[in-house]
Formats: C-alpha cells, sequence, structure tokens
C-alpha cells in the first residue's frame, strides 16, 4: 500500500468524523513516501485556528501506547488530540486496507517531562502488509486554545466508513 492510500483513509475519517472542533481537513506534501523533502499528510484545522498534521515519517524509537479513556484537551496537546481521535476513527470504521494500527510515542518527541512517553504517531500495517508510520506535529493558532474538553458530548457517528 501506498502512502496516498493511506492518506486518503485518513482523510476520508476525518471529514466523516463531523467534529465539531474540526472546521477543514486538507492534504499537503507531494513524496510518495515516508522521509522526503516534502513529507505528505493531511492537515487538520480547527475552529480557533490551531492546526494538527499527520504526515508519513520514518522515526527509530517507537514504543506501543495504550490508547487513553479520555482525549486530551486541546490546550498545549494538539498531536496528543489528533492522534487519539485518529484512532477512535480507524476502531469505529475498521477499514478494510488496514490490518491494524497501534499508537506510538517516538523517541525524543514530546513535552518537557513526557518525551517519548506521549503519543505522537500511529503504526498503521495494511492487508498487503506494508507497515507505515504517520507522525502527529501541530501549529498554535491565533486563539487559545481550551484547557478543558469542549466537546464532551461529542460522539463518532454510527456507520462511519472510509470507503
Amino acid at each position: 500500500m501506498q502512502l496516498a492510500q493511506v492518506l486518503d483513509v485518513f482523510e476520508a475519517l476525518f471529514r466523516a468524523a463531523a467534529h465539531p472542533e474540526i472546521e477543514a481537513v486538507e492534504r499537503f506534501g507531494s513524496d510518495t513516501a515516508p522521509g522526503g523533502p516534502s513529507p505528505a499528510g493531511v492537515r487538520i484545522r480547527y475552529a480557533d485556528g490551531a492546526l494538527a498534521y499527520l504526515w508519513g515519517a520514518v522515526w527509530p524509537g517507537e514504543t506501543d501506547l495504550p490508547v487513553p479513556g479520555v482525549p486530551p484537551p486541546p490546550a498545549r496537546r494538539r498531536p496528543d488530540r489528533a492522534l487519539v481521535l485518529a484512532v477512535r476513527l480507524l476502531e469505529a470504521a475498521r477499514p478494510a486496507a488496514f490490518r491494524s494500527w497501534q499508537l506510538v510515542a517516538l523517541a525524543n518527541l514530546g513535552p518537557d517531562g513526557e518525551r517519548g512517553k506521549a503519543p505522537r504517531g500511529i503504526r498503521v500495517v495494511a492487508t498487503d502488509g506494508t507497515s507505515l508510520l504517520l507522525r502527529a506535529t501541530a501549529a498554535g493558532g491565533p486563539e487559545r486554545a481550551p484547557e478543558v474538553e469542549p466537546y464532551p458530548d461529542y460522539r463518532i457517528p454510527d456507520g462511519l466508513s472510509a470507503d
């Protein structure tokens, strides 16, 4: 499976999620494989102007993480928040193109005191055996991100699909 096909699944899931916090979902970059000079990925634009990016990466030192029961708050945790939502969307949709996925921490990444322990990627294994890492990064917006969950009643739509 190619990186672009993996990104197609994530783009479709984030769009179909209808999360009230997400204003737009767009693609960026031109690399056809992880690790190139123009990383390809999916950009999530939030209502407060912040951005989260999931992009094809090569990174040594992954540690599997459980999916937290409660999503991290937006303030200072946008990468974690985007990844937790992504994994929950995968769990709800169970895309036929993927055999498995795992939330991962990446060596030397994360907030102070949590480097290598905070969610910073998703390892996806496609049904053809291809394994790809999507790394998460973020950029703050012009408005201050909420310190607490702004949409506690959000539920993933029934019948969510990436197809």
